[in-house]
């Protein structure tokens, strides 16, 4: 039988990281929808036959 307290603290880790992933991604949120903005005005404008 697996160490309880081994899966814990496997359990307690991966949240960890992925709480870290969240805060950092709403830290920079402003920045990344700029950026995809950007990426996928570009895209659809070609697309639809718009400016290039």
């Amino acid at each position: 039988m697996l160490n309880l307290s081994a899966t814990l603290i496997a359990f307690l880790s991966f949240v960890a990281v992925v709480l870290f992933i969240c805060v950092m991604a709403y830290r920079n949120a402003d920045r990344l929808e700029v950026f995809l903005e950007r990426k996928f005005r570009k895209r659809a404008a070609r697309h639809n036959g718009g400016p290039k």
